[in-house]
């Protein structure tokens, strides 16, 4: 179904002029870091930005979405005004990104190891790596026993999966854990037999994610990793990126909305479901807006969109971020935790979804929006993001064995996914990894040295990992 004519082309007008901006940095700041990975945390972060800020307004301008969030119901100053909010967060992304890649200095040597640390390191990083993947198996394991295989495998009531799983999040979180061991150990100095062997793991998670339990985030969190070590490898850049490449992501993307669209539909074979798609009123037009106004693209715009309409600009005043630390906390430890923006949100404005155990998505940019008003709020937030993960990359290149090296492949999917994130959610991922993997580096340095000492006498080098 094509967009109502309410307001015509000025409508499109309009928002084609706060885009124009937004596309004309995009390009001028890709271009300067053209000789960079195209999945380095900057880049990633200025172009997952441009792509969110883009579509809803550009898609809905063209196509009705169909959706049942409140913001496609708004009147257009709120899409222009979400616009603007998109905008200044990505001059603070583009900013540090193009800053840093003009004003920084011709590389130091990479920080190079003794072949006796060498081994220290490969020793560190197996363990972590199959504490990670057997932990957090174990974890999930128990998860799975406690909730159960129907809910589980219920392809249509998420909103019951998230119910059972309250208060288990230390259990639910085991996958995650499985995926970090994982793309840790395609990012250490293992040996091909070592390699396959988390490959294969890796390999289960992607299966069990979209074949059976239907969180394909699982497997996206592997295939971005997986992808961000081959660019690292090969030394692809964003000057190798060509207009086939960008067709064929535009393709797989419009495959995975074609799947959702069918998952949905899917109440016994393949045939069945493209039938049932295939009855619905208005067939493609309506699933064309099914996928505007759906996708996991339009959720951070709608949401940045309903804060403008329902709240007042700077009302939080920081608290959200104060409040990010005590988020930290478990439930059992810390009952009376103060809800988190998402929460708080959803209770507001879609209180019977939040009471099944749904949610919505939430903002980055509404966040800031909410915490510290229009334009400057956003921009800051883009402007400190940037920072961080400038700080990141620039510790991963100097200290090619760091910690920060091997945990970059995992934190490539959560840079994906931070537009429908908070700072509490993003903290406590965060969180939830680095305790166990803290853990393990120290008690894998306490067991190298006790090994080290027993064969430190007259047997030469002690390499549990070459050889």
């Amino acid at each position: 179904m094509s967009r109502p004519a309410a307001g015509g082309c000025p409508v499109i007008g309009a928002r084609l002029l706060l885009a124009l901006p937004l596309v004309a940095v995009a390009a001028l700041t890709l271009w300067t870091v053209r000789r960079r990975s195209p999945l380095d945390p900057g880049v990633l972060l200025l172009v997952t930005t441009a792509i969110v800020g883009l579509f809803y307004p550009l898609a809905s301008a063209l196509v009705e979405p169909l959706t049942w969030r409140h913001g496609a119901h708004l009147p257009d100053e709120y899409v222009l005004g979400a616009q603007a909010q998109f905008l200044a967060f990505f001059v603070g992304v583009a900013g540090i990104v193009a800053g840093v890649r003009l004003t920084r200095k011709p590389p130091a040597p990479a920080v190079r190891v003794t072949a006796a640390d060498d081994d220290a390191v490969a020793f560190r990083d197996l363990w972590i790596a199959s504490g990670l993947v057997i932990g957090g198996g174990l974890l999930y394991a128990l998860y799975v026993k406690q909730v159960g295989l129907g809910p589980l495998l219920d392809r249509h009531n998420f909103a019951e999966k998230y119910r059972v799983s309250s208060g288990l999040g230390a259990l639910y979180f085991g996958l995650n854990l499985v995926i970090c061991g994982c793309l840790w150990a395609e990012a250490s100095n293992f040996s091909r037999a070592a390699r396959f062997a988390f490959r294969a793991v890796a390999a289960g998670v992607c299966v069990w994610s979209i074949a059976f339990v239907a969180v394909r985030t699982y497997a996206v969190a592997l295939f971005l990793g997986y992808v961000f070590l081959a660019c690292r490898r090969t030394g692809f850049t964003l000057a190798r990126v060509r207009p086939s490449l960008v067709v064929a992501l535009i393709v797989g993307y419009a495959g995975v909305e074609a799947f959702a669209m069918l998952r949905g539909a899917w109440h016994g074979s393949f045939v069945d479901a493209v039938a049932t798609l295939q009855r619905q009123p208005l067939g493609v037009e309506r699933s064309l807006g099914q996928v505007v106004g759906g996708s996991e693209l339009a959720h951070p715009f709608l949401t940045a969109m309903e804060l403008a309409r329902f709240e007042e600009p700077g009302e939080l005043a920081g608290a959200s971020y104060a409040d990010a630390a005590l988020g930290l906390l478990p439930l059992w430890l810390n009952p009376d935790r103060p809800p988190t923006p998402a929460q708080e949100f959803a209770r507001r404005h879609y209180p019977s979804l939040e009471a099944r155990g749904g949610g919505t998505a939430f903002s980055v940019v509404g966040e800031a929006w909410w915490n510290f008003g229009p334009l400057l709020g956003p921009f800051a937030i883009g402007l400190l993001l940037a920072w961080l993960l400038a700080r990141v990359e620039g510790r991963a290149e100097a200290v090619p064995h760091s910690y920060l090296a091997r945990f970059q492949p995992y934190l490539v999917h959560m840079i994906v996914l931070l537009h429908r994130g908070s700072a509490v959610s993003i903290a406590k991922h965060l969180f939830s990894l680095l305790i166990p993997a803290l853990l393990l580096a120290a008690s894998a340095h306490l067991v190298w040295e006790a090994l080290a000492a027993r064969r430190a006498q007259g047997r030469g080098r002690f390499s549990p990992l070459h050889g």
